[in-house]
């Protein structure tokens, strides 16, 4: 990529881990921290000067690093089992050890959790407060399980309150246009974001180059930096070669496979190029609204894996066909089942793999190459 690209991301990379080396050595942030799930409604923190930390992410780091396995086994010997999400399994074995590739972050002074991902994380950061003894505040958003009408009063007030307490922890009072310049930013991110995933149906773009870059999108997204990041890289894609149209185009269900040097299963796909994943658009959140609760109301209320069943099933759907896959590799993740589960009845044939993003021990590549055979078969 070009130097001004790079420019911006060692710099946004820099500001996100600048404090995990201090904590290591003692010192302490000059920001209020707050550990968060990655649909944590963050534009409210960057409005009131709080540093926040996402710990899934930072296990995907750690994995990617090749170090995973060590905390694996570490957090299970502190009575978390291997069968939990694996991304709390590696990060609990991170603070237990007080290691990680970019060292430890810093302590949380608040933890946040949200249920639009899954209903793992509420639990996960509730032994977070019991370890550091800080509040716990968890939002619950009822998706489309309860009319919009009564759903949007009652996240607006979940979000006042949050902000009351998030203004009593920093000390600072949250300016409303401050707020909504920070929503703009994170509108400009995902609209920049959605120029770079649009390249990937034709052109020959390397799907690591996605999976890895979207982390700007997960624990950045309402930063200046991150929508200028995306433009540029979707400047230089959109020169591109094309995709070798020999190839069978194929969609990724599931999440990365962090550990994995491409983070997909290069070895299993000679033969295939991918043309589509629904990871990349998890982050896509749409903050349209009149104001500035509408708009956190609708990005976050609604995200991917808190809609039902035949909605997600629907959306899954139309991604995959206008990617143009013809099949798809669906990850039966032992981490994340919701996820799962939303790949039914999508239209095209799958190769439905025993795997796991986090825990490379999980997968016996020899059924995975048998499973993707028997379908490339069926294909030709």
């Amino acid at each position: 990529m070009a130097d001004s690209y790079l420019k911006y991301v060692a710099s946004s990379m820099r500001s996100y881990y600048k404090d995990f080396s201090k904590y290591a050595k003692g010192r302490v942030p000059e920001q209020k921290v707050a550990w968060v799930t990655s649909f944590t409604p963050i534009e409210i923190l960057d409005a009131l000067g709080i540093e926040y930390i996402y710990p899934e992410s930072y296990a995907a780091v750690i994995a990617a690093s090749g170090k995973e396995q060590t905390l694996l086994e570490e957090s299970e010997r502190q009575n978390l089992s291997c069968n939990c999400c694996s991304y709390s399994c590696c990060f609990e074995g991170c603070i237990a050890t007080e290691s990680g590739p970019r060292g430890i972050p810093p302590k949380p002074d608040v933890l946040i959790a949200t249920n639009n991902q899954c209903n793992t994380l509420p639990g996960w950061w509730s032994m977070l407060a019991k370890r550091y003894d800080v509040p716990l505040i968890i939002l619950d958003y009822p998706g489309e399980f309860a009319s919009e009408e009564i759903a949007a009063e009652y996240v607006k007030s979940q979000h006042m309150n949050l902000i009351r307490e998030m203004e009593a922890l920093s000390g600072n009072t949250l300016d409303l246009d401050t707020l909504k310049e920070t929503i703009k930013r994170s509108q400009a991110s995902v609209a920049a974001w959605k120029r770079v995933i649009a390249c990937f149906k034709d052109k020959d773009i390397p799907p690591t180059l996605l999976f890895d870059n979207i982390n700007f999108l997960i624990t950045a997204r309402c930063k200046e930096d991150t929508a200028t990041i995306y433009n540029l890289m979707a400047d230089e894609l959109e020169l591109s070669p094309d995709k070798d149209p020999s190839l069978i185009p194929l969609f990724w269900i599931g999440y990365p496979l962090w550990y994995h040097p491409e983070r997909y299963l290069s070895e299993v796909t000679e033969g295939f190029t991918i043309v589509g994943s629904n990871y990349i658009n998890w982050w896509n959140l749409d903050y349209s609204g009149l104001d500035v609760w509408d708009s956190l109301f609708n990005a976050y209320n609604y995200t991917f894996l808190n809609l039902k069943q035949n909605t997600k099933t629907a959306r899954l759907s139309a991604l995959i066909e206008a990617s143009g896959a013809k099949c798809a590799i669906s990850c039966r993740n032992k981490s994340c089942k919701c996820d799962f589960v939303s790949a039914k009845d999508v239209g095209v044939i799958q190769a439905e793999l025993e795997i796991d993003m986090i825990d490379r021990q999980f997968l016996d590549l020899d059924k995975a190459r048998k499973l993707v055979s028997v379908m490339k078969e069926s294909l030709t």
